[in-house]
């Protein structure tokens, strides 16, 4: 049973890496002040000391990869309950 419940959420997480660096510049085009919002979440990470980097493309991915993985969960959840 692991296998198959590893090797889902395996796939899921690197469909998520790819649809979110996929689709980071639209969420500029089509969401700015999301874009925004992640962009300022970005920045206070990096204030604390974290080595991330601090640019539009990495808080659009960032925005498109949580919401997705967010959606998965929610969809898996449901799908086993």
């Amino acid at each position: 049973m692991p296998a198959t419940t590893g090797a889902s959420h395996g796939f899921a997480a690197f469909t998520t890496l790819l649809v979110g660096t996929m689709l980071s510049k639209f969420v500029w085009d089509l969401l700015p002040p999301i874009g925004e919002l992640s962009l300022l979440v970005v920045t206070t990470i990096a204030g604390l000391g974290l080595p991330i980097p601090v640019n539009e493309q990495f808080a659009g991915s960032l925005v498109v990869m949580v919401g997705l993985s967010f959606v998965w969960g929610v969809v898996y959840h449901v799908g086993r309950h």
